[in-house]
């Protein structure tokens, strides 16, 4: 069975990760170096790379066949005046038993965040994430609000797992 190292520790990472590649998974503790809540692609394109990086000079990225990066962050789409923001996630998948290790790349798909926990999560001074803002408004897990704001048709973890599937698919 494949061995998949994840930039991260959070379950739903690992559990979509070992869903969508089959595979025995570990987290490894990473940072992103970039802001709590990453703001535009490039910021969260960024996040994932710098979390790729450090994963791969982990003891765990030793014993692994693929390496996985994550990073969720808002997009603002404008229409106009009127702005609309949109939560996706940045996957990197990593062959690292390639002879030349190659990467893949894939997005999530999103979900619209209320642009209203957006504005509240600015006006408090940008601090933490806009999924705590909603955790509260919701009463509703911080890592996935997803769900709440779906009505419970797609959690987190299953936008992880196909966006994990796609890179996968792509791998040569």
């Amino acid at each position: 069975q494949r061995r998949v190292v994840v930039a991260s520790q959070a379950r739903q990472k690992l559990d979509a990760a070992a869903k969508a590649l089959d595979a025995v998974v570990t987290g490894a503790k990473v940072s992103s170096l970039v802001s709590e809540q990453p703001m535009g692609l490039d910021e969260i394109m960024r996040g994932a790379k710098n979390r790729l990086s450090q994963l791969v000079d982990t003891d765990a990225a030793q014993e692994a066949d693929l390496a996985l990066s994550i990073e969720n962050g808002l997009l603002k789409c404008l229409d106009g005046d009127a702005e609309t923001w949109v939560d996706a996630a940045v996957i990197i998948l990593r062959d690292l038993k390639a002879a030349v290790p190659m990467d893949t790349v894939s997005t999530s798909v999103g979900v619209q965040f209320p642009t209203t926990a957006v504005g509240d999560w600015a006006e408090a001074g940008a601090e933490g994430t806009v999924g705590e803002v909603l955790a509260e408004e919701l009463k509703c897990d911080k890592q996935d609000p997803h769900a709440a704001l779906t009505k419970g048709a797609f959690q987190r973890a299953a936008l992880l797992e196909q966006a994990i599937r796609v890179a996968a698919a792509c791998l040569l």
